[in-house]
């Protein structure tokens, strides 16, 4: 708190001295010697009427009348200045107390005995008074409600934390016998001929792919918010994200009566392609779910400013405008009509908060336009990317036939490994199973070589790893547990960040279940024939 006194008045800022010496001067001095002169004057023009001709006693009489009227405005200046500086004084002080509140200080000053100054005195000290108390209320106030918000924002962390760990956890505990039943559908239908059966193996695996399709979004948002995913930003090549986009769903789409059009295209775009592929089947798959009449048409659109405009088109129900600001909220999902049933029954709001979450990760804008019974747009802008840049590394067309392979299979739940056994036995596999390192162990040693593969799961049983299994097996052919004789692949739903963390630092190829027989089948054969490329070029 500063307090006001006569001592702080005699520390004045010279500015302000100065400002009342002009003042003094103005309103003082030169009227009292304006006045001075004119009196002057007139005793002088008096003086000469009443002694004319007598010039040595009228110059006698005007300088003794100069001098005294030079004594009187001395007398009467200096007088101004001692009362204009105390008046001045409380002036200055009220002043200074009122700057000091302005600048948010507490200010008491010195009350005088005067009336009108001590009430305006004591006004300003209850002013200071009151103003300190509310600013002490206001920083208690401030103080406790930032304590409230840090609390809160620690358990909103929490929450979101926790929500992750169910998320994965959930993903990873619930895909394992959804593994099994796509893999024992997909057995099932392999050596089955009679139509009916194949019909009600066909409706299972259309179940199994809905449920894919469920757990695909809470994976893709538990790994999003794990900060699991990063973008590999490169120039793709975008007509072949198209194709793939087009095999995915022109089989849904005509069993629904449906027209799924994909304009070819020869764009080059920069981005992400595993999660450009992802963005697009997720918007392609909604659309699909929501169109009952017509089709889905997905372009592209060079836009003024040089990027690249993707849209998917929809021919559905639309959407309300007081929805469409909340679509891409996670969980959020439109109402629809009671008697819905089958696709539109099926989803939990989560395929296009994967898409914004996606957008953001590589940079894409993402533009929802819809009328309600007439369609949804949803357009997604990109950077041009350099043409034929990535065209090396597109991989070849290869045949997908396995047969013949050594394939040793690690997993602890006895369905994932039965499933395998008869999926792979169709693809004329040969196939040992093991739960652990010490089975797979004793399940290699009956071949002569080591295995042309090693599939194992991530997490087994007893904390142990998959990882484990694989270094195990390395050792036991006396080699570098980093160059192993034979071909690794992982399958896990795990999305812990430490786990997938590790799994890329030993750069073991990796599938999220549920894995599709077809993706299996494509990655058993591109990780055999990586591991046999990789000795050639070690030797060369």
């Amino acid at each position: 708190m500063s307090e006001v006194t006569e001592a702080s008045l005699a520390q004045a800022r010279p500015h302000d001295r100065s400002a009342l010496l002009r003042l003094w001067a103005v309103r003082v001095v030169i009227p009292l010697s304006l006045a001075v002169t004119l009196a002057f004057c007139l005793l002088a023009y008096a003086a000469s009427l009443a002694l004319p001709g007598d010039d040595a006693a009228l110059f006698s009489i005007l300088w003794r009348i100069a001098v005294l009227l030079l004594l009187a405005l001395a007398v009467v200046a200096a007088i101004g200045w001692s009362i204009a500086v105390r008046a001045s004084r409380p002036v200055m002080a009220l002043t200074d107390a009122i700057e000091g509140l302005g600048r948010g200080e507490q200010v008491r000053m010195q009350v005088e005995e005067d009336a009108l100054l001590g009430r305006l005195q004591r006004g300003v000290n209850d002013a200071s008074q009151a103003l300190a108390d509310a600013r002490n209320r206001m920083q208690s106030e401030l103080g406790r409600t930032a304590i409230e918000l840090a609390d809160k924002n620690t358990r909103l962390e929490a929450a979101s934390q926790s929500r992750a760990r169910f998320l994965a956890a959930a993903s990873h505990d619930l895909r394992q016998p959804l593994y099994a039943l796509t893999l024992f559908s997909s057995a099932l239908r392999a050596g089955e001929t009679d139509p009916d059966k194949l019909t009600r193996v066909m409706h299972i695996e259309e179940c199994v792919s809905s449920l894919d399709q469920l757990f695909s979004e809470l994976l893709d948002l538990s790994r999003l918010e794990a900060g699991v995913m990063h973008a590999a930003v490169g120039d793709v090549r975008l007509d072949d994200v198209f194709d793939e986009v087009s095999r995915n769903f022109r089989i849904l789409a005509e069993s629904r009566g449906l027209r799924l059009i994909v304009r070819k295209t020869d764009a080059w775009v920069r981005t992400d392609r595993t999660m450009l592929a992802r963005i697009l089947n997720n918007l392609v798959s909604n659309a699909l779910r929501y169109t009952d009449e017509g089709g889905v048409l997905v372009g592209v659109r060079h836009q003024h400013d040089g990027r690249l405009r993707i849209d998917v088109w929809d021919t559905g129900s639309g959407i309300a405008p007081e929805h469409q600001a909340q679509v891409f909220d996670e969980f959020y999902q439109v109402s629809q009509c009671s008697d819905e049933t089958g696709e539109r029954k099926r989803g939990l709001g989560l395929g296009l908060a994967t898409v914004r979450r996606l957008a953001e990760l590589v940079g894409c804008e993402v533009r929802l336009a819809s009328r309600l019974r007439r369609g949804t747009v949803v357009s997604l802008r990109l950077d041009a990317g350099q043409v034929g840049a990535g065209a090396g590394d597109e991989p070849a067309d290869m045949p997908l036939d396995i047969s013949g392979l050594r394939v040793l299979v690690v997993d602890d739940e006895a369905s994932i490994l039965e499933g395998l056994r008869a999926l792979l036995q169709e693809w004329g596999c040969e196939i040992r199973i093991a739960d652990d390192e010490a089975s797979a162990t004793t399940a290699v040693a009956g071949w002569r070589q080591p295995p042309d593969l090693v599939i194992s799961d991530l997490r087994l049983r007893e904390g142990r790893s998959g990882l484990d299994v694989l270094r195990t097996l390395a050792r036991h052919y006396g080699a570098d547990p980093q160059r192993p004789p034979f071909a690794r692949l992982l399958v896990t739903g795990e999305t812990r960040p430490d786990r997938i963390g590790e799994i890329a630092a030993n750069r073991i190829p990796v599938l999220f279940k549920p894995v599709s027989p077809s993706r299996l089948r494509e990655a058993m054969l591109a990780t055999v024939l990586a591991s046999r490329v990789m000795p050639m070029e070690s030797e060369e």
